[in-house]
């Protein structure tokens, strides 16, 4: 039984086990169980502004351009998620949460939001508790069940054209009208503050998070749905560094240090 003591401030107070509760810490669960959880609650805000801009499939490049030349040096306090959809049936959402005034989310989305024609553009200033509401809405009951191939990576750069064509490539290949597509998450602020080798979380100083996935129904498209996400991920293997535990890709070898980085007696300073 590990007995160690974690506080959110990042400090961390070992009696044991030291070198489990490191692993445990971003391991995805692959290093133990937690039977027993205490937390210090944060104070909230009163009120912070969540954003929804959803654009014309066609205009995912240009979007996309200017979301990884503003995403990673944005202000701290906004986060920022951009989905790429289908070419058949999908479409282009940039959608996150700004911990300060309506006024000022404008100006700071403003390098993404003057990009060709967005269809939707909500930017609404909400009490706290229903801003959560409305970025973790439920689930929706799933009628029938899919499977799924996911592969992911951190941006070392902004993907250039050639990266970007790869990036078209699959999604027109990918399944019409369905969950298939990339989905890219803004890095840094507090994630990049913690020592890289502090936890079993290796990859804090990238660019941004990049994840693509294609599902299937039938057992039949079972074959071609995963090796058009595994090419995908040859292609881009140039542009991203190695990949997220929780997004686990069968088809990467010697995947120990692909999710975890290296280890803290062998990790650079």
């Amino acid at each position: 039984m590990v007995k160690s003591k974690t506080k959110l401030t990042g400090r961390v107070v070992f009696r044991g086990n030291a070198d489990l509760l490191w692993a445990s810490r971003g391991g995805g669960g692959n290093f133990g169980i937690y039977t027993k959880y205490k937390f210090k609650v944060r104070r909230s805000p009163t009120t912070a502004t969540v954003y929804k801009i959803v654009w014309p499939w066609d205009q995912f490049e240009k979007v996309l351009k200017a979301w990884q030349k503003w995403a990673p040096s944005v202000d701290t306090r906004l986060g920022s998620e951009l989905n790429i959809g289908p070419k058949r049936g999908g479409n282009v959402t940039m959608e996150g949460l700004f911990l300060g005034p309506r006024s000022e989310a404008i100006r700071l989305l403003k390098p993404v939001t003057s990009v060709g024609t967005p269809t939707e553009k909500t930017i609404r200033l909400l009490p706290y508790p229903k801003v959560a509401s409305y970025l973790l809405a439920p689930d929706p009951v799933l009628t029938q069940s899919f499977s799924n191939q996911f592969s992911s990576g951190f941006g070392r750069c902004s993907f250039p054209d050639k990266a970007i064509k790869v990036m078209r490539e699959f999604l027109e290949k990918a399944e019409a009208n369905s969950t298939a597509g990339f989905f890219f998450l803004n890095w840094g602020g507090a994630v990049s503050r913690v020592s890289p080798k502090a936890t079993a979380f290796f990859w804090r100083k990238a660019k941004f998070y990049v994840e693509w996935n294609s599902p299937w129904i039938n057992q039949s498209d079972a074959a071609k749905n995963i090796a058009l996400v595994r090419k995908t991920r040859r292609k881009l293997q140039p542009y991203i560094v190695e990949s997220y535990i929780n997004v686990p890709d069968q088809g990467i070898k010697n995947s120990g240090p692909v999710y975890y980085g290296t280890l803290p007696e062998t990790a650079e300073s």
